[in-house]
């Protein structure tokens, strides 16, 4: 939604609240309407309603917009009964033409919302893959920095580079390439959380960024994701192994996303330079640095078959 415009702005807003404020919004708003067209007669505010049902379907999904387009479809009927004389049968065919017409609102709305979330969705991802494409997980990576370093969360994250990939491109031909990234970004995905971020920066590198309760689960987190990504990758018909850096960032650690990925992107290449198949984990400190940090390294190197 283009933000510049206000109907952007109150997109964006919509979906910053929560279900319970939206749900109160729209019941506020519902309220401020009837009460109005009930003490300032002659102006007519039923039509105010369309925007309580769009911005009903945009914040909180289709069942709930429809049932807003029914039950402020009925008031609108009900409103402009009291103003005019009671008729059962005309009655019936006002709220009827009013509801339908609401509920007709609510579906291009729901239509609409369906196709903006696939087109967000599709923008966000990596064709190839289905993981974060690199803009995205840049922008994911660094909010979530910021927004450890506020609540005092400690943060993992990784860069994961494919080891010669590509001779499987050079002996098999692209589709099995291109077999190989899918096969591992699946793999990868199936172990990470809704939570999790997990996208493809490079031709074979890929990167994840995920909250861990310690350091020390940091580490934990890191060496298994390894083992288990090797293990498969081993398992497929083109195998090949991993070389990962990764940092265990504490809260206190003040460094900005670009610093912290040069530092983990330091040690993953000092992995491929040592011989490749092994992973690397070190503790972020506080001063920025286009090299590794200066903590204990914590190596393994996987044994693949």
């Amino acid at each position: 939604m283009n933000s510049h415009l206000p109907v952007g702005r109150l997109a964006d807003r919509l979906e910053t609240l929560s279900r319970e404020r939206a749900w109160l919004a729209i019941v506020v708003a519902t309220a401020a309407i009837t009460v109005a067209d009930k003490y300032i007669p002659g102006v007519g505010f039923g039509p105010l309603y369309i925007p309580v049902v769009c911005a009903a379907c945009w914040a909180l999904g289709a069942s709930a917009g429809y049932l807003v387009a029914v039950v402020t479809g009925i008031m609108t009927a009900v409103m402009a009964a009291r103003h005019g004389e009671f008729v059962p049968g005309l009655m019936l065919l006002k709220m009827a033409i009013r509801v339908g017409t609401y509920v007709f609102i609510a579906a291009t709305i729901n239509s609409f919302r369906k196709s903006f979330d696939r087109e967000r969705y599709l923008s966000h991802r990596d064709r190839m893959t289905g993981a974060l494409n690199k803009e995205i997980f840049h922008q994911r990576a660094a909010q979530e920095i910021e927004a450890a370093h506020r609540v005092g969360a400690t943060l993992l994250l990784a860069i994961l580079d494919l080891d010669d990939f590509k001779a499987v491109n050079s002996e098999h031909g692209h589709a099995a390439g291109d077999e190989v990234l899918r096969t591992f970004a699946r793999a990868a995905a199936a172990t990470m959380r809704r939570e999790d971020h997990f996208g493809r920066i490079g031709g074979d590198e890929f990167a994840l960024v995920l909250r861990v309760p310690s350091a020390a689960d940091g580490q934990a987190s890191a060496h298994m994701l390894h083992g288990r990504l090797s293990s498969l990758l081993a398992d497929s018909p083109y195998p090949v192994t991993i070389s990962m850096g990764a940092l265990v960032v504490p809260p206190q650690a003040g460094r900005t996303e670009a610093e912290l990925m040069r530092s983990v992107d330091a040690l993953m290449y000092r992995v491929k330079g040592a011989g490749k198949n092994a992973i690397l984990v070190e503790r972020a400190s506080g001063a920025a640095s286009s090299e590794t940090d200066n903590q204990p390294a914590q190596w393994v190197r996987e044994q693949i078959a």
